[in-house]
């Protein structure tokens, strides 16, 4: 083991240096510094195992040279912080800044140097070890694990920061939306294993097409996305549309199979096209489906013209919010399993069924909802419909006393102070047991702020459970389970959909195991095929969910189906 003392008083050396050799460590080299330079010179020249550092060191005082040696990012030593003054604010404050230990030179003896060495030493280690599986972890999240572009939650945050940025600076930039054509067909006649392996080779096309300043992500499916600064440059974007054609002009071969895929592209552009990034993300899809409904294989750049499409969603806004007045929204139920295939639960998902447009599918009214203030009302009303349903299920039909109705929160909900009293008020007017309620929030939505904490504290505090939704789509997952109260962890369906796969279920076997060393209950989602049940079942999911079992049917269809009286 290699000693570094940093401490200017002499005779403190030499008595730690003494009890240090009276330990029963082994004691490889003990260097000494009398000056934070030469210590920090030291440090940085040579690999120790612990340092230990005086906090009085003039000519500052050693926690300034703590705050640099750990500013370092490679920097590995284990630090323990030695002072005369007995004070706990001051090794609270080394401790938070990166020490790994506090003790008071006149309690520095062989044991309890010997211990204080020995637990800094392995503290630091498992430090390192969370920081490198963190640091993975961000790498793993920020990364599409088909292709191997950046990702979709990548792609989010740049889009962001790229936007903050041109604003400030008055600056344009483009962004892409990219759609490989038809490539349903291409899974449909030739299988997912072939699809995957043409998503390699569009991605390869793709990136042969960006610049070193360009951001090039997949999205999810066929859809990819590209952000790129134009400045003055606006013949650039042509550019870009010109190398994209003409990349996709030639044919790709997959395992022997020769494919003739094209693209479909929508251009939006910032600030000219929008000034926020929800905004320019329209305009982008907007001009992609323009692309598309021309004949496909071409770039549309979006243009005010396109009024229509804004109509009809203004149209479907004014339609939104009568829905709930003209009994429009319905409640369909999908079933959740247990490994006997007993009937353990099931989760409350919203439909609106309009008389003229037909069944509206979520994705196109609820961000309606979301960004008009609309879906509070919606909640509600989600909340008090599904809990009305399963007091009349406790009461009419048998269901196992841990049968458990999920229902999905959004992140407005969550800043409603009164949302934990308000369910409580429903729990006591519809007489059910908090425990066999279950509210879902999205990973992704789970937004930081004291009234969203506080409100899934005090709905917690109910008795009711907390799920975390779409589980391990953000490498923020682990912070989530530390600064809210959790329950269960429902995987996300893309975890599922690829479980055959080695890597995708060790990662799936992993998450489970995770969850279950710190007692949440697991929900898979997506479960779709055999070899989807037969894994979730091996790994000891709690709840199983999905089209293989169900798909999510009215009040009517799932009693004549589950229920017999």
């Amino acid at each position: 083991m290699k000693v570094l003392i940093i401490d200017d008083d002499q005779v403190d050396t030499l008595s730690i240096v003494r009890t240090l050799k009276n330990t029963d460590l082994p004691l490889a080299t003990i260097e000494t510094a009398d000056t934070g330079v030469k210590g920090l010179e030291l440090a940085f020249q040579k690999q120790f195992d612990v340092i230990l550092l005086d906090y009085q060191l003039p000519p500052t005082d050693g926690f300034e040279l703590l705050i640099e040696l750990r500013a370092k990012n490679d920097f590995s030593t284990s630090i323990v912080m030695l002072s005369h003054n007995d004070d706990e604010e001051i090794a609270l404050k080394c401790i938070e800044s990166g020490a790994q230990d506090f003790i008071m030179k006149s309690e520095v003896t062989a044991v309890r140097l010997r211990r204080a060495i020995v637990i800094a030493s392995e503290r630091h280690q498992l430090e390192q070890q969370v920081l490198e599986t963190h640091t993975e972890l961000k790498r793993l999240a920020e990364r599409d694990s088909l292709t191997g572009l950046n990702n979709r939650h990548f792609f989010e945050e740049r889009l962001t920061k790229q936007l903050l940025s041109s604003a400030k600076d008055n600056s344009s930039f483009v962004l892409m939306l990219i759609d490989v054509d038809k490539f349903k067909d291409v899974n449909d006649r030739h299988g997912h294993v072939l699809g995957d392996g043409a998503l390699k080779e569009v991605a390869s096309k793709l990136n042969r097409c960006v610049g070193y300043n360009d951001i090039l992500c997949r999205l999810g499916g066929d859809e990819f996305a590209l952000l790129f600064p134009i400045g003055n440059n606006k013949q650039y974007v042509q550019k870009m549309v010109n190398r994209l054609m003409s990349e996709f002009s030639s044919s790709i071969c997959v395992d022997g199979e020769l494919l003739d895929l094209t693209v479909s592209v929508g251009i939006a552009s910032f600030p000219e096209c929008a000034s926020n990034s929800i905004e320019l993300r329209k305009c982008a899809d907007i001009a992609l489906y323009r692309a598309k409904d021309k004949g496909r294989n071409q770039a549309q750049f979006y243009s005010k013209a396109f009024h229509d499409q804004m109509n009809r969603r203004a149209e479907l806004e004014r339609h939104l919010k009568r829905a709930l007045v003209k009994n429009e929204m319905e409640l369909y139920y999908q079933p959740q399993f247990n490994a006997d295939m007993k009937l353990i639960g099931a989760e409350a998902l919203l439909r609106w069924k309009h008389p003229k447009l037909g069944m509206i599918p979520p994705d196109r009214f609820i961000p309606v909802a979301e960004e008009t203030g609309m879906i509070v009302d919606i909640g509600f009303w989600v909340i008090e419909t599904a809990l009305k349903q399963l007091q009349y299920w406790l009461n009419e039909k048998t269901l196992r006393d841990d049968f458990t109705l999920a229902i999905n929160l959004s992140p407005s909900q969550l800043t409603d102070r009164f949302l934990a009293k308000k369910v409580k008020n429903l729990l006591n007017i519809y007489e059910i047991p908090a425990s066999n309620v279950e509210f879902e929030i999205t990973e992704s939505n789970l937004i930081s702020g004291e009234w969203a904490s506080e409100a899934l504290q005090k709905i917690s505090d109910l008795g009711v459970k907390v799920a975390v939704d779409d589980f391990g789509t953000g490498y923020s997952s682990l912070s989530h389970l530390k600064d809210y109260t959790i329950d269960v962890i429902k995987i996300d369906r893309s975890f599922v959909e690829r479980i055959e796969l080695t890597k995708p279920r060790q990662l799936f076997t992993a998450i489970c195991a995770f969850s279950h060393s710190l007692e949440y209950e697991t929900v898979a989602e997506g479960i779709e095929t055999d070899i989807h049940d037969a894994i979730c079942k091996e790994v000891g999911v709690t709840r199983l969910q999905g089209f293989y079992y169900s798909k999510p049917l009215s009040v009517s269809n799932f009693e004549g189906k589950y229920f017999f009286d």
